[in-house]
Order: C-alpha cells, then structure tokens, then sequence
C-alpha cells in the first residue's frame, strides 16, 4: 500500500516541475538597464556605401554621418576597425544644419582583397554626454558584394593557347641605303664646288711699292717746265700750279695733309715735323711769294716764273730722303745720281729735265 502512494506522490512533483519550467521559458528576460534609460543627447549615427558591388581591390567610399547638438563633440576614433576592410583614406567635414543640430561626416575610403559577400561592420562613434561621460554610439553593418578580378571564379582555368599572330615588322634596310647614298652624293658635290671655287680664287699679288714724293713732285715740276715761259704773258696760273706740287709734296713727304692748309699753318707743321732737316726761312719766303701772286694778282714775268721754278726744283731736292751710307767695302758706285735743271735760252727745260753728272 505504501509503494503506490509513493509513486502517485512522485509523479505529481514531476508534474509540477515541468509546469513551472515552462512557465519560466515563456516569461521574456528583463531589458537592460542602459536600453531602459536611453540617453536622450545621444546623436543620430548612421553609415552608407557609395555601391553595392566592387571588385577587389577597388576603393570603396563609406561615409559616417552624426547629427547632435550643437556643443556635443562628436569624434571618430583614430585607428577605426573595419576587417576585412582596409582603410586607405580619411577626411571629415562639419556642416551647421541651423536649428540647433550640426552634422558630421566621416568619409573613409576602404577596400576588400577577397571575393565574396563581405560586411561592413559597425563603426564606433564617440561623444560626449551631459555630465561629461565618454559614450559610445554604433552605425549598422552593410553588406556589400566583392566581385573577383578572374571571370571563371568558381573553376579557375587557364585560356587555350592562342595562335600564332602575324607582325608587321618594319624593314629600314633600303632607306639606310638611300641615306648613305645621299650623303655620299652630298659630300661628292660639296667637294667639287671647294675645288671650283680655290681655282677660280684669284690671287692677289703685292703691287709694286708706292713712288717716292720726290720722284713724283720733280716729274710733276719736270712737266710743267716744257710748257715754257711768255714775256707779257699771265704767268699766275703757272705760280698756281707750282704752289701746289710744292705744298702737295711737302705734306706727302712728312705724312701730313697740306693741301687744305694756309701758308702759316703749314709752315709751324713742318716746324713741328722736320724743324731741324729743314731751311723753313726759304721755303716760308717763297710760299709766301707764291701766295703774293695768288692775292694781289701780280702776274710775273717770264725771268720771274723760271727762278721760281727753279727754287721749287731747290726745296725738293734739299728735303728729298738721303740714301744711307754703304759699309765700308762694300765698293761706291762710280755715279753719284744728281738733279739738276738746265734752263735753256729759249725758257725751256731740256728733255727729261733731269740730268746726269759724273762725280
């Protein structure tokens, strides 16, 4: 009798167990105390991908943006964690939303190395909270889609060999020839216009040296004596020209320019010149006798105009160059040249004008 009550009493504890076990599994758990007490400073977070798809690799943008108020700092932290994402850029901007609030965006730029669907994970973003407390506030996980850079994924096989391709090679042989023979043609003409050209060069010889002034002003005087003298005649032309050849020769004798000169200007350059070579008394006296004829328009006479003549043949031949003296030994020759003029009776000089002395 005691053994059935046992068993009645044992299977009524059972039952009760299994009741309060399943009333104990249908009753939900108590809330957690921070989602019961939501803190209402807390800024709205949320993050979003610029595409739903990429290859790997391929920079993806995901932006974070956070909207509180103003005075609450909002930050992200330095080293953010998005595996199997890689972060390769980062930039922010703040932006004033005008009613209290300011918005912040995050702006990461991310990439994935592996195939496959992948996940963004949540972001942390931290601020500040009212009494001061560091807090923390998470984006959502966003899926996004890593496609892989080789077409036949799943059953990678290699392509099949391709076939032979046919290449235009460019054959330069013929116009390295054509250039060769150019320049050879070139050269060949360049050469033959140098030899043309350096045989029809003339060749300048040295002309003979310059005459002596004398030699030229005794010939000039020479010249005018075979025109003679006239009696009751205008000799002035005559003591003109002889003026001249004197003047001429005298600048060209001691390398000045006489010509343009006046009797005095000329005079104190032979002076400054050849002072001590010289007897500027008489040579003064008769430039200064040739000018009276030229000014006053005294015509002279006949016996004038010969001793004038004369007195010009005096002054070339006292200021000619002197030949230097031979070295002894050498032997003189036995002619010494000396000028001199024979006026003949007549008033004329003989032929040549000059003659030839022995010693």
């Amino acid at each position: 009798m005691r053994r059935p009550r046992l068993l009645a009493l044992s299977a009524l504890a059972l039952a009760t167990a299994l009741s309060s076990g399943l009333a104990a599994a249908q009753t939900p758990p108590p809330a957690p105390a921070q989602a019961a007490a939501a803190d209402p400073g807390a800024p709205t977070v949320a993050a979003r991908l610029d595409r739903s798809t990429a290859h790997v690799g391929d920079p993806v943008t995901l932006t974070i943006t956070a909207v509180a108020k103003k005075g609450v700092p909002v930050n992200l932290p330095n080293v953010v964690e998005v595996e199997p994402f890689s972060v390769l850029e980062r930039s922010e901007g703040e932006t004033d939303l005008g009613d209290g609030r300011v918005k912040r965006e995050f702006t990461l730029k991310i990439a994935a190395y592996e195939p496959g669907q992948q996940t963004v994970p949540a972001v942390e973003v931290t601020y500040v909270g009212g009494n001061g407390e560091v807090r923390q506030a998470r984006t959502q996980p966003i899926e996004i889609k890593i496609a892989s850079l080789i077409a036949n994924e799943p059953e990678p096989q290699l392509k099949e060999n391709a076939g032979p391709v046919v290449v235009m090679k460019q054959d330069l042989k013929l116009v390295y020839i054509a250039g060769g023979l150019l320049a050879a043609a070139l050269g060949a003409l360049i050469t033959w216009l140098v030899v043309r050209r350096m045989r029809q060069r003339v060749v300048v010889r040295p002309g003979p040296p310059p005459r002596p002034a004398h030699e030229i002003a005794l010939e000039r005087l020479d010249r005018l004596g075979t025109y003679g003298f006239l009696e009751n005649a205008d000799n002035r032309p005559f003591h003109f020209a002889v003026s001249e050849i004197i003047r001429d020769y005298l600048g060209a004798r001691f390398g000045f320019d006489s010509l343009e000169l006046t009797t005095d200007e000329l005079m104190a350059e032979l002076q400054r010149r050849a002072g001590r070579e010289l007897v500027l008394a008489e040579i003064g006296r008769w430039l200064q006798a040739c000018d009276l004829v030229k000014f006053a328009k005294i015509s002279p006479t006949a016996q004038e105009s010969r001793g004038t003549l004369e007195m010009a043949i005096r002054i070339v031949e006292s200021t000619r160059p002197r030949p230097e003296p031979q070295a002894p030994g050498m032997g003189a020759p036995s002619l010494i040249q000396s000028e001199r003029v024979a006026i003949s009776e007549s008033g004329r000089l003989p032929a040549g004008g000059i003659l030839m002395s022995p010693v």
